[in-house]
Order: structure tokens, then C-alpha cells, then sequence
């Protein structure tokens, strides 16, 4: 097998003493900010769906396919910055896999439509084994492309750049501190995505200006590409890069490899046989309406809009309208050709370069990631079979970086400003179409960098007016995007980018207007709708603040955010681990809900982590007031009670008073802690008084919401009251964690908190244990079930575990169990928790007799014991902020079937790992559970699957290690902002 070099340099032994050269082929991957918040699809979408099926997922299958034969090559992909935040966002990847699913349904049917016809039928089962496998392969990666890129990159293979924060045309932005922070925020969400800095940069539309180089050294960006015309005033051959004067590797874009690519009249992609692009069945079926329109409707645009589907049949032929059938073998074959054409002349061309210089030359070929395999069809087959012949002959390939590292530039020169665009500079972003603009994004760079230069100290300002400037900054960045003056320069959706230039511009001078003008006609409530709903609409760049735009002498570069953003924490005794006072009402043996477990299982991670956890809970009977249990302290409370039973809030207030108590005297007694964990509202009290008292950063996890748990509704006054310290909660706590993206977008909805206070944390699972064999349960209700054989087809048994509550939608399962029976009569149901719920449940299950078992809680052993011999775990919420039993139900290999909703829509991949149904129909659910019992086969593969994204995902060790970093950058960050003393007070 071949072994990457630690350069990133393709060498084998016998020919590294004599290689000719490298070729260093960059991928450009970019599509501008195109989420929309509307609930139907938008054409501009559908330009980033087709862009990761046509070109992303194929170039993942090429990659893995060439490692997988050992072949080696070595790659540059810049991401940028809009494309990884639509890459990352969950709603998109949920778009995206019904858009890849629509393309299965669609090429099923294209293939019985064109049934034996001759010319287009086998394109058509071509087109069907492509999505397909893209389906398959995109469910393997559970949606996660940027993983996937994080996986590529440790393989030595695959070099990642960024780009410029929203690809702004850099030449054209007018002050310095508006073009460093395009460069600092790209560099923040690279770190962000992949965990460490970027070494170069791609400068969008290859646009160079010298303004850039101090940036460019200050944020470690060592190398950049530059078009071949920018070498020819120093007279430079581009086939060696250049030391420019702050240091940084220029590499030229080589005209000769570009001109075969890209060239309109002879670049390969021009070749009659190869698949003509503007040829679909989005536009040649359905003229005349009728059933041929019927069958195409559902494959455009939701307003009947024709688009391009992806089903084309015919080849480029020539120029003219007449197209002839497109024969995949033959355009197989040109690719083929192609690429040995270009591997020659790539061969030919560095030895003539090599024997002008003594080190090896390098040819820089690079180009837009959507050209393959979206504009190109065929252009994967030649990219495969180019890095097939390079690593055949006497030249290899090499990734920038790696080039750079073994070969440091010697050769120095200014350089002057340029881009690769026509005419060689700022023609096509700057002409009579667009020149409106960027007067607009000048005055608003004025603007903001005044603004930012004013508000130096973000402490004086309220957290909202924070929020604001930031958003502002985003609003800024967005118009800069060079996407929309192309757009206007090459006249196609120009509507659509005036739109986006005014939209943003308009929403960023408002936002300033209220920050900077004290006469502003808008309150802080309005203002809070107003940051929230932009920040919901563009969940981007969540690390931006509005300091990147102060000017430089006010603000210093920061090329590793995270070591910019806190100091190390300073400890009074630097031998002593981290303590952490976790407060949460419920913990084992008193359960409530999950989040008893959740609180476990974080604390004795933390502990075995070499954390000092302190927990801080309820008493039970069956507990004393103090244990140390699987390494975590545990302060046991006893509430006061009276002779009159007291209203739930009321006990809840008391509960809070004698955890105040208890952390006073744990104080007193000479314990110090360094940061609060809190646990949902019901410790909100304690929380704040001790996060006061102590001078602690408070950190609080919302498990749930009230409004949540009430779908919605807040009608009595113990509602009201809770959904109100909930809020109290969020804005006192120094930061949130939430369980999963639908909560972090349901706590900023209903609490308007910003987006950068939050941090997603996943719950997680133990590893699951089999009951012994032996053994039995201890609950007579299920041991009664249990006493069938475990695996007697002819009485399965399908499982709900939780609370009782209406939200859980136990009586949906019962409706559906109706319906179960028609297939399966002797079918069990049983149904294991307590809760107010449980007495109408019996009352619905009656008319089902014997067949529905409730067993009222079980221990964790009985629990083990029903996962165990259930053949199915349904749990039909109907709302759910997380869904903790889905995951034990996974880890224990039981099949299952959820509402499409909340944490568990996150959770489940509707047939990879699990089953969804839409939340509230039972007849689905029904038909579903039938499914699954009928193909034990299929369900088996669920369950295999479910197995592994409990080990991939939802491990306490990798949620342990988040919530350690979190817990540091917090104190480091109050201590670095004088909130709380270096030595800690003890309470008098």
C-alpha cells in the first residue's frame, strides 16, 4: 500500500530520486449562501442540492475508491465558508436526502418509461444504479460530508483550504478592516469545522491584491494561487512559485493545463460525444400538459417552474439545437482519451521545466469542484483516470501545502493586482450592471467600521446591542459575496441578486440604526425579533463578532481562535482537578424522566476524566445525605415539608432554598468549586444565588421546555410560571448547552438567545449489557410476558419505555396496536413507566385484553430484560426534545420506530438506522410496525446500523471531552474578563 510522505508529497522510493515533477491539482468547491427559511424548495436551493450530488459525493467515491486500491494521488480542496455552513445545517442535509430520494423515484421511473428503447433506455438504468448509489453512500456518512472531508484529510490524500467568509472579490473591498475580517472569520470556521488553521487560501475568483499579504501572514495563510498573467512582470516562469514580500508562496495558475479544461471552443468538456448539460427532461417532457406533465410535476419546482432534473439523454453533438443520444460507453471512452492526452502533456511540459531549474517543477491546474461531474458529466471518470496516469508516469501529484513545505520559494516579487476573471482583473464584478454596488457596500464597510471602532468595548453594551452589531457584521459580509455582481455580470437570476444585495444591506443598516442612533423609533422588544429572526434566517458564521472590523491598531490578529478567545484558567492550587457543583433535582435511584440519567452518566464521565464532580441533588429513603459513587460526590437534600402538602412550585421553591443551604455549608467547610452545571429550571434558584454568591460562571443544560412539553400551549398559571424561570434561566446562565439542533433552535425561538451563547452536546448511552440468560425479572408484569421463549415469531413483542405523559403518545401506539392485530393477533404490547397519563391509557387499551402489559417502572435490569427479548421499540412522540430511550433502545440492538420529531427526527435516519413516521398518525405507525415485524430481515440491518451510530456519535468519552473543553474556555473566559477573582472567596 502506498504510505503519504509527512509533506503531502506522493513519493516512491524508486522514483523519488528522479522525479520530473508534480502536478498539483486544487479543487475549488463553493456555492454561495443559498438557505432559505420557506418550507418548500427554492431554485437557488436546488443549485447546492445538485452541486453535492453531482459533484461533492462523486468526488467522495472517486477519493475513496483510489485509496481503497491503494492508488496514489494527492489532492487540494478549498471549502468555503458558505458552503460548509449549508453543508453542516441539519434542515438542508434533511432537504438534501429527499431531494436524492426524489432522484431514486424519478430514475425508477425514467427506467420502466423508456423500457426497451433503444438509444435511451440503458442511460436510464445507468442513471438509476448513479442515485442509488449516491443514496447509499450519503446515508453511510449520516449527511455529514464535512466528516467525511475531516476523514480524507487524516488519510494524507486530501489537503483542505478555506476561502474568503462570504468569497467577496477581494481587489473591490475598500477598507483594510472590512478585508481582514473576511479573511479572519473564514480562517475562525475553518478551525471551527476541521479543528485546526487552514496553511493557504484559494482568493476568490483567484483575485489578488497586495492588500492582503499583511492579513494573509498574521492569520498563518501561507500559500495562495494567483492567475499566470500576475508572474509575468517579473518575468518568472509559473512553473515554480514565488516568495512574495511578506513571505507567502505564490503559485500560478498554469494557462496551458486551464485552456484544455476550460477552454469554450477546445477544452475537453466541448467534445461532441460527451453529455450535453442543457438538455433535461425538465424542459423537453409536458409541453402540451397531459399525463406526460403529471409525471414530471412532481420533479419541479412546487410553482410548476421547469428546471433541470438531471435526466438528460442526449450529447453535445455540435452547435445548433439538433442533439444526437448521448452513449455513456463512448463519452467513457473520450474521458479516458482525455486524460491520457493530459497526462502527456503535463509528462511533457515538466521536462522541459525541469531542465531549466535543479529542484522539480510544479504545474498548478486548478478549478471549480462543480465543473466535475455537474457541467462535466464525465468529468470524475477523467479526473480518476488523470490521477490513474499521473501516478503511472514519471510526474506525481502533489497538495500545495506539501509542495511548499519540501520546496520553500526562493525567488522574490511584487506582485500586481489581478484575478482570472476576463480581462484579467475586476471586468466581470465590476461593469456598467454592477456598478451601483459597490458604492452600497463601501459606504456600509464605512459604516460598520466606524461603529466597531466606537463600540471598542463590547462590556459597555448590552447583550442585545452585541447581538446586533454582530448580526450586522454577517449582513455586511453576505452582500460582499462576489456570487451576486457574477451573477449580474453573466445575466441570468439577476432579479434574485438584486434582492439579495438590497435585503442584506437593508437589514444591516437597520440593525446599526438601533445601536447607533438613541432616538431609534424601535424598542428592545422589537429589536430582539428583529436580531433573532435574521439570525435564524442565517445561521452563519455563529463565531463573527463585530471586532474583526476595528481597525488594526485596535485589535490584534488571532490565527488560533482558540487559544485567542480565553487564557488559561488560573488555579489556586495548581495540582488540585477541575470541581464542578452539578445541580439537578432528580438523580439515581430517584428518576423521574431521563434526566436522571443523563446527569449519571455525564457526572461519572467527568469523574473518571479526572474531574472533581460535586452533585447536589434530592434525598431518597433508601440513600444517605453523602456518598462517593463511581467517583462522584453526592450531596443528598432533604426538603422541608409541612403538614400540608404543598403546591408543586412551592416545593420546588423549598427544594431550591435547601440546595443554597447545602452549597453555603460546603463552602464553609472549606470547598471550593470553579463553574456551576445546572440542570433545567427547577434548580434556577440555587443556580443564580450560588453563581452570586460564589462568583461562578453558571453553565445550565435545557433538557425541555414547558412550552415544548404543552405543544405550544401555556394556558395555566404553573405553565406561565415555568416557561418564565426557563427564561430567567437562559439569561442568567453564561452559556447554554442543549441536547440537540431542534432544541438549540427551539431555546432561540422562545427565549431569544443568541446563537453563539449555545453549544449542542448530545446526550449520550452506556454501553448496552445482556441480561444473563439465567436470570429473570424482578417486575411480575413482565415476567409474566417473558415467560413466552424469547424469539417466538408467533408473539412478538413491541416495546414503549417513558414517562406516561400525553406528549409521549402512548395512545397513538394503542390506536395503532388495533390495527397490528389485523396482521399480527397475538402481538404484545408492553408498556413500561408511570405517570399521570397511565389510568386513561388502561381505560384505551381495554378493548385490546391481554395483549397490552403495563409494568409500571422498571429497574435498570428489568429495563435490559425487555430491550433484550422486544422484537420492536416504538416511541410515537409527539414531542420529544431529545430522546434518550431511543438511543438505549439503539444501543441494545432492538429495532425501532420514532415520531419524526424533535431530538428524535435527529436521532433516527428514516431507513438506515431506524424508522420515522409523521408525529400524530397512527395509521402509519401501524403499517410501519407490520413492516417490520414481516422483514425481520431488514430489520436485523436497522438495528446494525443503529449499533454503529451509538458508537460513532453518542459515546460519553467524545461528550465528556466536550463538555470538559466548554467548561474551560468558560472560567478562563470570566476570569480573563474580571468577572470572578483568581482565588476564589469562601463564604462567611
Amino acid at each position: 500500500m502506498h504510505t503519504p510522505s509527512r509533506f503531502g508529497i506522493r513519493r516512491r522510493s524508486r522514483l523519488s530520486s528522479n522525479v520530473h515533477g508534480y502536478v498539483a491539482l486544487l479543487l475549488h468547491a463553493h456555492i454561495p449562501y443559498v438557505r432559505h427559511h420557506k418550507a418548500e424548495i427554492t431554485l437557488e436551493e436546488r443549485w447546492f442540492f445538485e452541486a453535492v450530488v453531482d459533484s461533492y459525493l462523486p468526488l467522495i467515491e472517486m477519493m475513496d475508491r483510489l485509496l481503497e486500491e491503494g492508488v496514489p494521488f494527492a489532492l487540494t480542496l478549498s471549502l468555503s465558508p458558505p458552503l460548509l455552513a449549508m453543508l453542516e445545517d441539519t434542515g438542508l442535509q434533511k432537504r438534501l436526502r429527499k431531494h436524492l430520494a426524489s432522484l431514486c423515484e424519478l430514475s425508477q421511473r425514467e427506467v420502466i418509461r423508456l423500457w426497451g428503447h433503444a438509444d435511451f433506455g440503458p442511460t436510464a438504468r445507468l442513471y438509476a444504479d448513479h442515485y442509488h448509489r449516491l443514496l447509499a453512500l450519503y446515508d453511510r456518512l449520516r449527511g455529514d460530508l464535512i466528516g467525511k472531508f475531516r476523514s480524507l484529510r487524516s488519510s494524507g490524500c486530501l489537503e483542505l483550504i478555506t476561502c474568503a467568509a462570504t468569497h467577496a472579490f477581494l481587489p473591490l473591498v475598500k477598507n483594510d478592516a472590512a478585508l481582514r475580517a473576511q479573511l479572519e472569520a473564514a480562517v475562525q470556521e475553518f478551525r471551527r469545522h476541521f479543528g485546526s488553521a487552514p496553511a493557504g487560501i484559494w482568493l476568490p475568483e483567484c483575485g489578488y491584491t497586495p492588500a492582503v499579504e499583511p492579513h494573509l501572514q498574521a492569520l498563518g495563510l501561507r500559500y495562495f494561487v494567483v492567475d499566470a498573467h500576475a508572474f509575468a512582470a517579473s518575468g518568472a516562469s509559473t512553473s515554480y512559485p514565488l516568495r512574495t514580500p511578506n513571505g507567502a508562496c505564490a503559485y500560478a495558475r498554469d494557462l496551458e493545463a486551464g485552456a484544455q479544461v476550460w477552454s469554450a471552443e477546445s477544452g475537453y468538456p466541448s467534445d461532441p460525444d460527451y453529455r450535453e448539460y442543457y438538455r433535461d427532461i425538465g424542459f423537453d417532457l409536458g409541453h402540451s400538459g397531459g399525463a406526460e406533465w403529471e409525471y414530471l410535476k412532481p420533479y419541479v419546482l412546487p410553482d410548476g417552474a421547469r428546471i433541470h432534473t438531471g435526466f438528460k439523454y442526449h450529447r453535445v453533438t455540435g452547435k445548433g439545437d439538433a442533439k444526437a443520444p448521448y452513449h455513456p460507453a463512448l463519452a467513457a471512452q473520450k474521458a479516458q482519451q482525455h486524460a491520457e492526452h493530459f497526462v502527456a502533456s503535463r509528462v511533457a511540459q515538466l521536462r522541459r521545466c525541469a531542465e531549466q531549474q535543479p529542484q522539480p517543477p510544479v504545474i498548478v491546474c486548478p478549478y471549480d469542484a462543480e465543473l466535475f461531474g455537474h457541467w462535466w458529466h464525465e468529468g470524475h471518470q477523467w479526473l480518476e483516470a488523470v490521477l490513474r496516469g499521473l501516478a503511472a508516469a514519471r510526474c506525481e501529484t502533489a497538495t500545495l501545502g506539501g509542495y511548499a513545505a519540501a520546496y520553500a520559494p526562493t525567488t522574490a516579487a511584487t506582485l500586481p493586482e489581478s484575478s482570472w476573471g476576463r480581462g484579467g482583473f475586476a471586468e466581470v464584478w465590476l461593469q456598467p450592471r454592477s456598478q451601483w454596488v459597490h458604492p452600497l457596500l463601501h459606504a456600509a464597510e464605512d459604516r460598520l467600521v466606524l461603529a466597531a471602532h466606537k463600540h471598542r468595548k463590547p462590556e459597555l453594551l448590552s447583550g442585545l446591542q452585541v447581538r446586533a452589531l454582530n448580526q450586522a457584521a454577517r449582513e455586511l459580509m453576505l452582500a460582499q459575496s462576489s456570487d451576486w455582481t457574477f451573477i449580474l455580470d453573466a445575466e441570468t437570476v439577476t432579479s434574485y441578486a438584486v434582492k439579495r444585495i438590497e435585503t442584506h444591506l437593508a437589514s444591516f443598516h437597520k440593525l446599526l440604526d438601533t445601536v447607533d442612533n438613541d432616538k431609534a423609533e424601535i424598542t428592545d422588544r422589537e429589536l430582539s425579533e428583529l436580531v433573532l429572526t435574521l439570525e435564524r434566517q442565517t445561521p452563519f458564521l455563529p463565531e463573527a463578532h463585530y471586532r474583526l472590523f476595528q481597525p488594526a491598531s485596535s485589535i490584534s490578529f488571532f490565527p488560533d481562535t482558540s487559544e485567542r478567545s480565553f487564557p488559561a484558567p488560573s488555579q489556586p492550587d495548581t495540582l488540585r482537578p477541575l470541581r464542578v457543583l452539578m445541580l439537578a433535582w432528580e438523580y439515581p435511584p430517584r428518576v423521574i424522566g431521563g434526566l436522571a440519567r443523563a446527569v449519571r452518566d455525564l457526572s461519572v464521565q467527568l469523574a473518571a476524566s479526572s474531574l472533581e464532580i460535586h452533585v447536589v441533588t434530592c434525598l431518597t429513603p433508601e440513600c444517605s445525605s453523602y456518598e462517593l459513587l463511581d467517583g462522584v460526590h453526592i450531596h443528598r437534600v432533604d426538603v422541608f415539608s409541612s403538614a400540608e402538602p404543598l403546591h408543586f412550585l412551592d416545593w420546588v421553591f423549598q427544594m431550591n432554598l435547601a440546595f443554597s443551604d447545602t452549597v453555603q455549608r460546603l463552602s464553609v467547610q472549606g470547598q471550593q468549586f470553579d463553574i456551576i452545571h445546572a440542570h433545567d429550571w427547577l434548580v434556577y434558584y440555587a443556580a443564580k444565588e450560588c453563581k452570586m454568591v460564589l462568583h461562578l460562571p453558571l453553565l445550565a443544560t435545557i433538557h425541555a421546555t414547558e412550552s415544548g412539553r404543552n405543544l405550544g400551549k401555556l394556558d395555566t398559571p404553573a405553565q406561565k410560571r415555568i416557561h418564565a424561570l426557563e427564561h430567567k434561566l437562559a439569561h442568567e446562565a453564561d452559556h447554554l448547552v442543549v441536547c440537540s439542533p431542534y432544541m438549540l433552535q427551539e431555546v432561540m425561538h422562545l427565549f431569544h438567545t443568541p446563537f453563539h451563547k449555545m453549544t449542542h452536546i448530545p446526550n449520550g448511552v452506556m454501553p448496552f449489557r445482556v441480561p444473563d440468560a439465567h436470570g429473570s425479572a424482578v417486575n411480575p408484569e413482565l415476567s409474566r410476558v417473558l415467560s413466552v421463549p424469547h424469539g417466538d415469531a408467533a408473539r412478538p413483542i413491541i416495546a414503549f419505555l417513558g414517562r406516561l405523559v400525553y406528549e409521549k403518545g402512548v395512545h397513538l401506539l394503542l390506536s395503532a396496536m388495533q390495527h397490528v392485530h389485523k396482521e399480527y393477533p397475538m402481538a404484545q404490547l408492553v408498556i413500561a413507566g408511570t405517570g399521570p397519563e397511565l389510568e386513561a391509557l388502561q381505560l384505551s387499551a381495554a378493548p385490546l385484553g391481554d395483549s397490552v402489559h403495563f409494568t409500571g417502572f422498571l429497574d435498570e435490569w428489568d429495563k435490559s430484560l425487555l430491550l433484550h427479548h422486544a422484537e420492536l421499540c416504538v416511541f410515537p412522540s409527539l414531542y420529544e426534545p431529545f430522546g434518550l430511550v431511543a438511543l438505549e433502545a439503539m444501543a441494545s440492538g432492538t429495532p425501532l420506530i420514532v415520531s419524526d420529531t424533535g431530538g428524535l427526527s435527529d436521532i433516527v435516519d428514516h431507513g438506515f438506522n431506524g424508522y420515522k413516521v409523521p408525529a400524530g398518525d397512527a395509521d402509519l405507525l401501524a403499517w410501519q410496525i407490520v413492516q417490520l415485524l414481516q422483514n425481520p430481515a431488514a430489520a436485523s440491518e436497522l438495528a446494525a446500523q443503529a449499533l454503529a451510530t451509538i458508537h460513532d456519535n453518542f459515546g460519553w468519552e467524545q461528550i465528556g471531552s466536550s463538555t470538559v473543553i466548554l467548561y474551560t474556555k468558560l472560567i478562563a473566559h470570566e476570569q480573563s474578563s474580571g468577572i470572578i477573582p483568581h482565588q476564589k472567596e469562601i463564604i462567611k
